[in-house]
């Protein structure tokens, strides 16, 4: 006799873009005008309503400065050529306590928007992104796991003079019980000292799930952003980034236990 065994719902994703259309004053990014960062928002939403890939198959906009929304409502509304669920929340909370940055405020956003989120119960895993920026290789790498993984992150080796080892935030994925487990809650372990960036945050909480079922620390291949970068205001693929990422791309292939 065939035993009954519970079904596992089938793996579905939410893309979750965190925005700050009019950043704190001690945020000290450089593409702080509201507008352009709007357009930003706009050009990011229209490209992952587009996207063809589960990865971005629900949406979820979350912005945490209290700026007008109607154009990204209606860009989701008459734009949205795969008929993708999406949601626009208005979550408020974009102060930085003092003697923090940027990632206090931005796992605020994440905590508060899964929290009211109506399209997460309809979904397993999430995919963090920076909502200004797109990243045409998120499917690839997706497709490259086979499973839905548990969590999927690029951890990275600090270059000289920093030291140690931190993981990117612009994108990542994970299961939504990963999440609720290991990053729910977590701006409270951020400090003034040697957990000081989200960066450090992110790689201490998932560094101890290094070689659990489904954990990957390094992406199977590389998740370059497009778009203008919020703290330095330069546009990413400068030839210098370029040929560093053809670099990571065939380390990621020739060793793939050296994080750079």
């Amino acid at each position: 006799m065939v035993e009954n065994q519970q079904s596992k719902p089938a793996p579905s994703f939410l893309l979750a873009m965190t925005a700050t259309i009019r950043p704190a004053a001690e945020a000290g990014v450089l593409r702080a005008d509201p507008a352009l960062r709007l357009e930003d928002y706009e050009r990011s939403l229209r490209f992952w309503l587009a996207y063809p890939h589960r990865a971005a198959g629900h949406i979820m906009l979350l912005e945490n400065s209290g700026a007008e929304l109607d154009s990204l409502r209606r860009i989701a509304e008459t734009e949205n050529p795969l008929d993708k669920p999406v949601e626009i929340l208005s979550i408020p909370g974009n102060r930085i306590p003092a003697g923090l940055n940027y990632g206090y405020t931005e796992m605020e956003l994440l905590d508060e928007g899964l929290t009211r989120s109506k399209l997460r119960s309809a979904t397993t895993h999430l995919v963090k992104t920076t909502g200004r920026l797109i990243f045409p290789g998120l499917g690839r790498a997706m497709d490259s796991l086979g499973e839905p993984p548990e969590l999927m992150v690029d951890c990275r080796k600090l270059g000289f003079p920093r030291r140690g080892f931190d993981a990117s935030v612009q994108v990542f994925a994970c299961s939504h019980n990963f999440y609720d487990k290991h990053l729910r809650d977590s701006r409270r372990f951020l400090n003034t000292t040697d957990v000081r960036l989200l960066e450090h945050l992110i790689y201490r909480q998932v560094i101890g799930c290094k070689g659990q079922p489904g954990v990957h620390l390094r992406f199977p291949c590389n998740i370059d952003p497009e778009g203008y970068s919020g703290f330095k205001g330069r546009r990413y693929g400068t030839p210098w980034q370029r040929v560093d990422g053809a670099v990571r791309g065939v380390l990621r292939i020739v060793a793939p236990w050296y994080w750079y």
